[in-house]
């Protein structure tokens, strides 16, 4: 029996985990962890967590284009991170599921912009589709009937966008030579150490806005989800590219409806899975004139 491909296996992982994380953005959400207690955390957890292994092989390769790369990767995660726990707070998890999984057509709309891609047919209909499945989404919220907007689900769609931005960079501007576990580490450290002015700010330790510490759970529980998705995140990105590791939202995006419904005990409506399945054809369409071997 032929072994299975190791960028598959990390596909996979990708794709499930990502999927579990808007759950985890409302499970933070509902325990009252501030946003910048959050991102100062799990950035300096996982960070720390990422860097053993390559401190332990004296492999911690901690040069100017490193830290550079890991800077810019924090600051430009950090924006539609934060957006993505506010937004996690004013919507549902299944919904905001699928606002996350248009990541693919920004991506492709970013690329034609920097004319690093060329417009062809099927993908300019797979951004129509893509386009189609979201208005579906926010048309059919709350008043549907009366084809009243959620606000805040439209709004959600900006983290998608700045994501896809932060993707480009971290693709692009991969540091020679450098391994995954170190450029992990940079970049979460980078993130946590990025957001503690905030937390110091917005929301500091001595203040009513920290939670009781058995709050944290969440933090910590997501904080081990994440040191293996940076893990995976970060081998396909340099092995494979931005194109081939952003459609691991192929496997994330039923995956993180099925999540929500089983961890928040909300059954999605029918609009939901119209949405989903509009949404799935898109990334299809948007996949299919340039073959992706997995």
């Amino acid at each position: 029996m032929t072994a299975m491909p190791v960028h598959l296996i990390w596909f996979l992982v990708l794709g499930c985990f990502w999927g579990l994380t808007p759950s985890f953005y409302k499970l933070m959400g509902e325990a009252g962890l501030p946003v910048s207690h959050i991102i100062v955390y799990t950035g300096l957890i996982v960070g720390a967590a990422l860097a053993l292994v390559p401190l332990a092989r004296g492999r911690l390769t901690l040069t100017r284009e490193t830290l550079l790369y890991g800077l810019g990767c924090a600051t430009l995660l950090n924006i539609p991170f934060s957006l993505s726990l506010f937004f996690a707070r004013h919507v549902p998890a299944t919904e905001y599921a699928l606002v996350v999984s248009t990541a693919p057509f920004w991506n492709y709309v970013l690329a034609l912009a920097r004319r690093r891609e060329t417009a062809h047919p099927r993908r300019i209909g797979a951004l129509l589709l893509g386009f189609l499945s979201s208005a579906v989404l926010i048309l059919t919220r709350d008043h549907g009937s009366q084809a009243v907007i959620s606000w805040w689900l439209a709004a959600a769609f900006i983290v998608p966008i700045i994501y896809s931005a932060y993707n480009s960079f971290a693709a692009e501007y991969w540091p020679k030579q450098a391994d995954t576990m170190t450029v992990g580490a940079l970049e979460s450290v980078f993130s946590g150490l990025l957001a503690i002015p905030f937390m110091l700010v917005l929301a500091p330790l001595w203040s009513d806005a920290t939670p009781p510490l058995w709050a944290y759970w969440t933090a910590l529980a997501a904080s081990a989800l994440w040191i293996v998705e940076r893990i995976a995140f970060f081998t396909l990105i340099r092995e494979k590219g931005a194109l081939y590791t952003i459609q691991a939202i192929y496997v994330s995006t039923p995956a993180a409806v099925l999540w929500a419904i089983v961890i928040f005990s909300k059954p999605a409506d029918a609009w939901i899975w119209a949405s989903l399945a509009i949404l799935m054809a898109a990334l299809w369409l948007n996949n299919s004139t340039r073959r992706v071997a997995l």
